[in-house]
Formats: C-alpha cells, structure tokens, sequence
C-alpha cells in the first residue's frame, strides 16, 4: 500500500538548510558519476500551462524518485508531487503530496549553492528581479550561505514589489537598472519570454543566478550578458542549451560549466569559482532531477519512512 505524506508533514521536518546540504551532496555524486537520471519530460500546453516530470537515482540510496511538477495554469497556483519507488524493488512505496513545494525549496538550494560558490566573499548587496514566491526562496535559501547587507526587490508591479520587499526585509522599485546598480549579485526568477536584464546594466564583478527560463521560448537575460561573462555554469548543459538562458546563446554552450562539477571541484580545494573580484559570472539554472531526488530522499528520512 503506497503511504502518502501531507505537506504540513514534510514541512515540520524539512528546512533551508537541509535542502542546501542534500542538494550540495548530490551535485557531488552526480559529478562523481553516480546518479542515474531519465530525461526530462516536458509538456507545453496553449494557451498556457507547463507540466514537468523529473527523476533519478543517488547511487546507494533507498529511493527512486520521480516529481511531477505543473505551474503557469490560469488560476491555479503551481503544484507538484513526488513519487518513490523502493530501489531494491522497483515497487512504488510513497507519495510526498508537497503541492510543489519541495521544488521551491530545491530550486531555492541550488541557487544559493551557485551564488555562494561564484559571488564575490563576503556579505552580499543582491538584487532579486521577480515577485514570485520563487524570488523569497531564493532569498531565503541564500541567506543560509551569505549575510545579505542589502537586498533591492524589482517587479513590474511597484505594488506586487512592495509586499515581497516588506516580506523580505528589502527595498522594492520597478526600475531594473536602479535594482542593479552596485549589487554582488542579482537572481532573476521571472517567467520572462523577453530579455528585461541588458550587459549595459550590470555592474563589475556581479554574479547573476538566472532562475526562470526552463521551457522553450522563455528569457530573461540579453545573451550579450552570457558572451560577457568570464564563468558560465549550468546544472545541466543539455538542459539548459535547449529550455534555459543557453537555448538563446548557443555559441556559449562549449564553455560551460556543470554546477556538479564545481561544487566537486570546490570541495577538494580545486577550484574557486570565480577568479577575480571584476568577472562576471553566471549560472543557469533550468531545475534537474537530481535535486528531486536529494530533497525528496532527505523528506522521507527524517521522516522516518523505511
């Protein structure tokens, strides 16, 4: 009988930190070669409305998990689901009924793990462009990581900006280039189809985690921005060349490179992620289910769901 866990379950036991820490873990295993993952399975419907179907396997690990994840419907908030299958057995077991929730907070994980790792040190001036309930996470999430000194919110709505400032201890405009001016980093997580962030606009040195493009058709950086920058990193480079910011700079897509690598290389004194204070830096960030796995594992654990 498959056991299915309510949302107010699974968040009484997971955290910000916990999914950083699950997140990080599994991006070494991944660039260790042991994760076992399908393709993404992607449907587009018109007039509007994305479902997504990801999954994988930590090798050594109890679970198979496969997340299904649907966002952008009128009316309806995003909402999601996690299935696990026993790995000895192939047998589906648990269904973590998160509504989407555990997206949020591994999308939010692996931004603050690629801005952490590539931002300048120290205490962060960030701006966050987009008032999604994705904007507060990535906020949240990163502040596990980094001191935030400062925090400029943008959104086209001054109104919609002002709450999620207030919400977040920030200050909101609807000016793109005042949000980011003199910030270390900037994070867009908008559902953009249009560039709205210019090269023109960015400051030295900044890094920019770039959130929202995950289908075909949608862009929220000028790709001048990604011919600029000194450091590419994507969480998958396939992935993100076909629905992320990549899809909109191909020529960029050689020199890339894997967020699992990094956090890899990081770890074992290899690398620095960044190799001056005035690079700019980018990471595309599409969603892989490596993640879902790792959160989805880290859930039923600390639940105690043998």
């Amino acid at each position: 009988m498959i056991k299915i866990v309510s949302l107010a379950e699974i968040q009484r036991v997971v955290d910000h930190e916990a999914c950083i820490a699950a997140v990080e873990d599994a991006l070494v295993s991944l660039a260790e070669g042991d994760v076992a993952a399908p393709e993404e399975i992607a449907l587009t419907l018109q007039p509007s409305g994305d479902v997504h179907v990801k999954g994988a396997h930590i090798a050594g690990g109890r679970w198979i998990v496969f997340k299904v994840a649907s966002g952008s419907f009128p009316g309806s908030a995003n909402a999601g689901c996690s299935l696990l299958l026993d790995a000895a057995t192939g047998e589906p077991k648990v269904v973590l009924d998160d509504g989407g929730w555990l997206t949020e907070m591994r999308t939010a994980a692996a931004g603050a793990i690629a801005s952490d790792l590539l931002a300048r040190p120290g205490s962060l001036q960030v701006a966050v462009l987009g008032t999604g309930i994705q904007s507060q996470f990535q906020v949240e999430a990163l502040r596990r990581r980094r001191n935030i000194s400062s925090l400029n919110v943008w959104g086209r709505r001054i109104e919609r900006a002002n709450a999620v400032a207030s919400e977040l201890d920030g200050r909101a405009t609807d000016d793109v280039a005042a949000a980011v001016a003199d910030v270390d980093v900037i994070i867009t997580a908008t559902s953009a189809t249009e560039p709205f962030l210019f090269k023109h606009d960015l400051p030295e040195g900044v890094h920019l985690t770039a959130m929202g493009a995950d289908t075909v058709g949608k862009n929220e950086l000028d790709p001048a921005i990604l011919q600029a920058a000194h450091v590419i990193v994507a969480d998958d480079v396939s992935t993100c060349a076909r629905v992320g910011e990549l899809q909109h700079a191909p020529s960029q897509c050689e020199r890339v490179v894997p967020l699992a690598q990094l956090v890899r290389d990081v770890r074992a004194g290899e690398s620095v992620g960044r190799a001056s204070q005035t690079e700019i830096t980018v990471a595309d960030l599409c969603g892989i289910g490596t993640y879902d796995a790792a959160v989805a594992a880290l859930a039923a654990d600390r639940l105690g769901i043998v």
